[in-house]
C-alpha cells in the first residue's frame, strides 16, 4: 500500500494524523505522509482516507 496526500486539496484539518499519527502529520497548511503504513495499521488509514473532508488522501494497493 501507498499512501500519499495532495496538498493543493488538503485543509489541514488534523484528522488523518488523528486516525493515523504513525503515518500522516500537519506540516504547515497540508498534512503529510511521514511514513508508508505497515500491514497490520491499514484499517486506520483506510479510515483518515475515507473521514478525510476534500478526499486529498490517496491509498494506492501495490
Amino acid at each position: 500500500m501507498t499512501v500519499t496526500v495532495d496538498p493543493t486539496r488538503c485543509i489541514a484539518c488534523g484528522m488523518c494524523a488523528y486516525a493515523a499519527p504513525e503515518v500522516f502529520r500537519v506540516v504547515g497548511r497540508a498534512s503529510a505522509v511521514i511514513a508508508q503504513p505497515q500491514p497490520s495499521r491499514s484499517s486506520r488509514v483506510w479510515d483518515a482516507a475515507n473521514g478525510c473532508p476534500v478526499n486529498a488522501i490517496t491509498i494506492r494497493k501495490d
